[in-house]
């Protein structure tokens, strides 16, 4: 009788001499994009070490501003987003309510009947018997939180918009004249796709012409087409910022969107106009801010130029930015915007009516939209970064 005999380990599976030869022509193609980009960073390395050395030869240990007073720069690793983050929660905390706070939002707005849920893509088209609401997801601080929203609103099946700050720290970062974008961004941005959002840029061109130095509109048209290299159907933007941080709204660098006059001499030295939206595949400026009928340039200008009462929190400020803004119209009829704990502000307008109120909570929100008409628009802006308690 034969013995038994184990079984043969079963071959190891070998590729066919074509695809190996495919595999290894795959490999250096790996090889030589990793040696050109340790070049480039090297490269980088370099300027940046020349540029700083330049500073220590002229006696500056810093930067200057636009007055000639010395700052001085505020440094992270590039590669540990650590001490950014705690920052973030330091700097929002006395603002930040507790996620579940955003849940009854969404459940409050989700419940009731007259509410008509829509990514704001589709705010301005089609028509709802009640009210239109989109929810506008700003993400100048806190992606994490960001992806966290996003895959509440994908459980309830709904579809927020999420807009990326190209100029923020968690994006990335100028090393000499080369922009680094952070390592974990790709994984955020397929996290928000994932979990089915619309995503857009939020647009700080006008931050990154006057404070990186370089070519604001193009840095901003080169991140769009970066977002849909990696799967991201962008849409839209939204301007960062309002009109009084630079003298113009960022929407402003789309040509056809500029909101008044170029007579003030801060507001010629911007590229505004400079863009085309629908060059771009652009369908939308996600601040819906439009040109007044009649413009008040000197009214418009006072109120951009005042910075220093420019604040989301001074009621008397929103009020007019909201209601009566002489830089521009809304296309929205109302914005209702959460500015600090159980603080939520509502302004707008109602054809020729004012509409505001301030200092409500969360249980104030479902008779703002009693008193919105049959067929109004409501954009509700939202920042990551007061969820995050």
């Amino acid at each position: 009788m034969k013995p038994p005999t184990r079984n043969a380990p079963e071959a190891a599976h070998v590729p066919p001499r074509k695809q190996q030869a495919e595999l290894q022509r795959q490999l250096v193609i790996e090889r030589d994009r990793a040696i050109r980009l340790r070049e480039d960073l090297e490269h980088a390395r370099k300027d940046l070490a020349a540029l700083y050395a330049a500073a220590q030869r002229a006696g500056l240990t810093g930067t200057s501003d636009f007055d000639g007073r010395r700052t001085i720069p505020t440094a992270v690793q590039e590669l540990d987003l650590g001490p950014y983050f705690q920052q973030v929660q330091a700097n929002y905390l006395p603002f930040a309510n507790p996620f579940h706070h955003y849940q009854q939002l969404v459940t409050q707005l989700e419940s009731n009947s007259r509410v008509t849920l829509v990514p704001c893509c589709e705010l301005m088209s089609g028509e709802s018997s009640g009210v239109r609401v989109s929810l506008r997801h700003d993400i100048d601080a806190d992606p994490v939180t960001a992806i966290r929203m996003a895959r509440f609103l994908a459980s309830r099946g709904i579809c927020g918009s999420f807009y990326l700050l190209h100029t923020a720290i968690y994006y990335g970062r100028m090393f000499g004249t080369l922009f680094v974008r952070h390592r974990e961004l790709p994984r955020w941005v397929e996290a928000l796709i994932v979990a089915g959002a619309e995503i857009g840029l939020h647009n700080d061109a006008l931050g990154a012409h006057n404070l990186l130095g370089v070519d604001g509109p193009h840095a901003m048209a080169q991140e769009i087409t970066w977002l849909r290299e990696l799967g991201a159907q962008i849409k839209g933007t939204v301007g960062h910022n309002s009109a009084p941080v630079y003298v113009a709204e960022n929407s402003e660098v789309f040509s056809g969107r500029i909101l008044w006059d170029q007579s003030d001499p801060i507001r010629r030295r911007l590229p505004l106009g400079t863009l085309s939206e629908a060059a771009l595949g652009l369908s939308y400026e996600g601040t819906f801010a439009s040109p007044r009928r009649i413009v008040d340039s000197q009214a418009a200008s006072l109120f951009a130029a005042d910075l220093a009462h420019a604040n989301i929190r001074d009621p008397q400020w929103m009020r007019t930015y909201l209601t009566s803004n002489p830089c521009c119209d809304w296309s929205v009829d109302l914005q209702l915007w959460v500015v600090g704990q159980e603080h939520w502000v509502a302004g707008g307008r109602f054809g020729r009516d004012a509409y505001f109120r301030d200092r409500l909570a969360l249980a104030d929100l479902p008779s703002v939209i009693a008193d919105m008409p049959d067929r109004s628009r409501c954009v509700v802006v939202l920042h990551p970064e007061y969820f995050r308690a």
